[in-house]
């Protein structure tokens, strides 16, 4: 097999396979046709924002929903997070297309999440908690990083292979000292919202 064959396979893979997405499909998910599932405006009720919300969006991607909660904490933080620099660039170039919103992109690994205690109100997720090696130390990192009685919300979507049912992530969030807020959506595309409710550390 060429290079340039064992990329389009590793992307292939990627697509269709558990892990990370690839950033070469990141056009994948800008497709408009994904508001018919969950629209950037619906995400942003779901998740209780204020204008002076601080917000991490953990697993930006391309920011297919960047720019809109960006908007919504206009007078706040938005900071995008991801492992791959190509998915953040795309994600930056579209919120300073949209709005003039504090704050920028950081590149790091979900499991190692290079914020101060208590730096954001809210932490969300979509679609991504799945691919990272282990999500219950990813959650413990969320609640550092979220201020006592912060929102940390998840969002699955159908058809990704990675997708954790709202059952695994009860519990998982259960053990990380989360207590569960609310629900929204239904069968495979849903959003479950917790609270950090207690201060310790």
């Amino acid at each position: 097999m060429q290079p340039d064959e064992r990329s389009r396979y590793a992307v292939f893979r990627g697509l269709f396979g558990r892990g990370v997405y690839p950033f070469q499909a990141a056009f994948l998910l800008l497709n408009p046709l994904r508001r018919l599932i969950l629209s950037p405006a619906q995400l942003a009720e779901r998740l209780g924002l204020v204008r002076t919300s601080r917000v991490l969006e953990l697993g930006t991607g391309p920011g297919y929903f960047s720019p809109t909660i960006a908007r919504c904490v206009a007078a706040g933080l938005w900071v995008g997070f991801d492992l791959q620099r190509p998915m953040l660039q795309m994600a930056r170039r579209r919120v300073a297309r949209h709005t003039n919103a504090h704050g920028g992109v950081v590149q790091g690994d979900g499991l190692r999440l290079p914020f101060a205690p208590g730096s954001f109100d809210v932490v969300f997720l979509v679609a991504v908690l799945g691919e990272v090696p282990d999500p219950a130390m990813c959650l413990r990192g969320c609640r550092r990083l979220l201020v006592p009685g912060g929102r940390l919300s998840i969002t699955e979507q159908p058809g990704d292979p990675d997708a954790l049912s709202p059952e695994e992530l009860r519990a998982l969030t259960a053990r990380e000292a989360f207590v569960f807020e609310s629900v929204h959506g239904r069968g495979k595309s849903f959003t479950l919202n917790f609270r950090r409710l207690d201060s310790a550390t």
